[in-house]
């Protein structure tokens, strides 16, 4: 379990669609909305007051957010430049 509040990005794609799946929406890889990377942190960084507060941050989840490996890289970076706490959720299968 992660500490404090989080802010969640559900990615879109998952190969193994488990029987008991939390989140089916996921599973198509190019279904969902597309969004920018600086877009997607401006929004994030609006949260950090609430971060830094609880010892939160933010979570990578899904689907499978390393389908997206650049993207998912890319985002951690930018996040620890920003010093945001991050998290994935991951099954690591690809």
């Amino acid at each position: 379990m992660v500490p404090g509040l989080r802010f969640v990005v559900f990615f879109q794609g998952c190969h193994l669609h488990c029987k008991y799946c939390h989140n089916r929406d996921t599973w198509n890889l190019h279904a969902g909305d597309v969004i920018l990377l600086e877009e997607l942190v401006e929004k994030m960084k609006r949260y950090s007051n609430y971060f830094t507060a609880s010892n939160g941050g933010v979570t990578l989840s899904g689907g499978e957010p390393l389908l997206q490996p650049d993207f998912v890289l890319s985002l951690l970076k930018e996040l620890k430049k920003c010093h945001i706490h991050t998290a994935i959720d991951t099954s690591r299968y690809d």
